[in-house]
């Protein structure tokens, strides 16, 4: 049984269709407030007054909704995995990359976050900050130091990295 339609008594069936209202329609119209429902009409929870209509008129409001439904259900159901495997066309790689070279950069970044793990709290906020395009002074402003020792203390840290990185290599 349609969620729109009731039985009566004598076995015909009534039909009914929601029109949508609002608290301006009730008292304009004087609806009486004890005949409004809430149901939903597409996905949302409206208000509504259930209007009896000839079964003409029911089928005539409903067929649409009913082929929406009819049409969702023929769908095609979403595309798996394997089907999607099967019917996508495949690139060939980039003969210019280098699987070494890529290890090897891969290996490269992996010692240097170990590297500046090991480095002090200072020095981690120093280069931190540097490599967020701060300059020397803001550095110097935001840790306490000035900008020539931002500096020095900078360079410092960039040569243990690079020695560190180049006895990796």
């Amino acid at each position: 049984m349609d969620k729109f339609e009731n039985l009566q008594t004598n076995n015909e069936k009534q039909h009914y269709i929601p029109m949508e209202v609002t608290a301006e329609t009730i008292k304009d119209f004087g609806i009486n407030p004890a005949d409004v429902v809430w149901t939903r009409i597409g996905n949302k929870p409206k208000k509504v007054v259930m209007i009896p209509v000839t079964e003409e008129q029911y089928k005539a409001y409903m067929r649409p909704l009913w082929r929406e439904d009819k049409r969702q259900q023929r769908q095609e159901p979403p595309v798996s995995l394997d089907k999607m495997y099967e019917e996508t066309e495949y690139e060939v790689a980039d003969t210019d990359s280098d699987l070494e070279a890529d290890v090897m950069k891969k290996m490269l970044i992996d010692e240097l976050h170990k590297a500046l793990d090991e480095l002090e709290e200072i020095d981690r906020t120093i280069m931190e900050m540097y490599s967020n395009n701060h300059s020397e002074a803001e550095i110097g402003q935001a840790i306490g130091m000035s900008q020539k020792g931002v500096n020095k203390r900078k360079h410092k840290v960039l040569l243990k990295l690079n020695t560190r990185l180049k006895d990796f290599r």
